[in-house]
């Protein structure tokens, strides 16, 4: 049992639908520390019931099924909570899409939950008592979000680091030990609470948090102090930004109307200083490449203002066929892909460089089970084909007029360590996020997803310009920082320069590694601790 009593008895119950509801509740309430609340203190006090929770479940000599409940039910209440605006999706794809919502909705908490059902588990089959009550939680569930951002592709949504909003002094640790070191930090606060709420070591569990929390928010205040703003010579960037609902894309007229509104903006007055035009993801449906009364339209209107346009990097599908040896017929592939498109002086448009998307999100973009569902005619959500194709790999871009790059659409950029760093070659100078957030209506899913395209910047130490239908559009410097940016309730422009790299040694993607390697050599020690005794 705990060693305070003055816990309301309530908020421990573990057993039946009560105690599930409870664990729900509290988990739904951790979700505040995200964006864009960021209430992080909140999600600190849930770890540390969930913490108290499980240890009473241990105490009483509880089987590990009860710590897997404990855990899962915490988990399903936070990822609902923290998912729910993907509904959206379904109701702006259409009303035939509506009853498919719910259990798709719930499958993916629970899916999610999973992973910290299992974490519980392995808590309670630990059964640590003592020291070994810290070390026990905090490595199991960090292994359980590790785990969960990479196995099958990963989901890594709203991983625990994200509760501090980037471009703080805390969330400067991303820089050497990227998100999951954050998510570690963040797991590790929250065992430090549990022993101030929970056990007779107030002082030092006191001590010990004030000094962590102290020292990550030194280490970050003094690198933002010395943090510099820089320009990239000669790049002048405009980014499109059109308030438009999501389901108006599926009506003709209201979807032409929608480029309009963005070639219109694109051509407002300052153009004629713009190198480099930017669209999001989601502003033209289907082809647009091979849409030539739309790049003829561009062009034309970019000429009638300046001999020399501006080179435009837009979001489009992209088609290709290859030869079926099955049947002698072809076989037809699309993409996502971030393209560069120049113009004569003349307004001729000429594709000059293409980039795919390699992560897909299930079910938006491409079927698990793949040709197997499709021959059943399981209809995808985002577009009106049936499957995109990913790319082989990810490699970086070279677009013209600017430092080499890294594009990564839409959900791309919530995967740490995703932008390529080849060897013994020259490294991204910048990330490019087109993204679609208008599925999404006025939810806090727009939010979240901006808020980790900002830590991406600060593991890389590389700019991110966002370009979000109905999400945060932004010029974000390498430590996270909006230098502009534009809410998603208007429409309006960025022109802004091109920040600056700077040289970040720190991260490697190979410490997520480590640091798993670390939790699961921790955890098997602590599970000693106990067999042994």
């Amino acid at each position: 049992m705990t060693d305070k009593n003055w816990v309301p008895a309530f908020l421990l119950q573990t057993s039946g639908w009560r105690g599930r509801f409870i664990a729900m509740a509290i988990g739904a309430i951790a979700v505040l520390g995200h964006a864009p609340f960021h209430l992080w203190l909140i999600s600190l006090l849930s770890l540390a019931l969930l913490l108290g929770r499980l240890k009473k479940i241990s105490d009483k000599g509880g089987a590990f099924r009860e710590g897997f409940g404990a855990a899962f039910w915490f988990g399903f209440g936070y990822f609902l909570a923290g998912t729910y605006w993907i509904g959206s999706a379904f109701i702006a794809r259409g009303p035939e899409f509506i009853p498919v919502m719910p259990p798709m909705i719930l499958a993916l908490g629970a899916l999610l939950a999973f992973f910290w059902g299992i974490a519980g588990a392995a808590f309670i089959k630990m059964r640590p008592k003592g020291l070994i009550v810290l070390p026990a939680f905090v490595s199991v569930f960090f292994l359980a979000e590790f785990v969960r951002g990479h196995i099958f592709g990963g989901f890594p949504w709203n991983l625990m680091g994200y509760i501090f909003e980037a471009g703080g002094p805390i969330s400067q640790i991303a820089a050497f030990g990227g998100i999951y070191g954050l998510t570690l930090i963040v797991f590790i606060l929250g065992a430090l609470l549990y022993g101030l709420i929970f056990t007779r070591k107030t002082a030092l569990s006191l001590m010990s948090f004030l000094a962590l929390f102290g020292a990550i928010y030194a280490a970050g205040f003094l690198r933002l102090s010395s943090a510099k703003s820089e320009s990239v010579e000669g790049v002048k960037l405009r980014i499109a930004h059109v308030r438009f609902n999501q389901k108006d894309k599926f009506d003709p007229e209201a979807a032409f109307n929608i480029v309009n509104a963005f070639i219109t903006q694109s051509v407002a007055p300052g153009i004629e200083d713009i190198t480099h035009l930017i669209w999001p993801e989601g502003a033209v449906n289907g082809l647009a490449l091979e849409n030539q009364a739309l790049m003829n339209a561009m062009g034309y209107e970019l000429a009638l203002i300046d001999n020399t346009p501006p080179v435009w990097l837009m979001n489009s599908l992209r088609h290709e066929q290859r030869p079926n040896p099955l049947n002698g017929g072809v076989i037809d592939d699309y993409y996502n892909t971030s393209a560069a498109i120049t113009f004569s002086a003349e307004g001729i448009p000429a594709i000059a460089a293409l980039n795919d998307k390699q992560r897909l999100v299930p079910f938006g973009e491409f079927i698990p089970g793949g040709k197997w569902m499709e021959a059943r005619n399981v209809p995808v959500i985002s577009t009106s084909l049936l499957s995109i194709s990913a790319a082989k790999t990810k490699t970086l871009a070279q677009f013209p007029g600017l430092p080499k790059l890294s594009p990564q659409i839409c959900y791309e950029i919530i995967f740490s360590g995703f932008t390529p760093r080849p060897k013994n070659k020259a490294k991204a100078e910048w990330i490019l996020n087109q993204s679609n957030d208008a599925w999404y209506g006025n939810s806090i899913g727009p939010m979240q997803h901006a808020n980790m395209s900002r830590y991406r910047a600060i593991e890389e130490g590389v700019p991110v310009i966002r370009a979000a239908s109905n999400g945060i559009s932004a010029v974000i410097d390498p430590y996270g920082r909006y230098k502009k940016f534009v809410t998603p309730e208007v429409t309006q422009l960025i022109d802004a320069d091109l920040p600056k790299s700077i040289d970040n040694w720190a991260f490697k993607r190979l410490f997520n590694h480590l640091l798993a390697l670390i939790c699961l050599l921790l955890s098997l020690c602590c599970a000693t601790v106990y067999y042994r005794g």
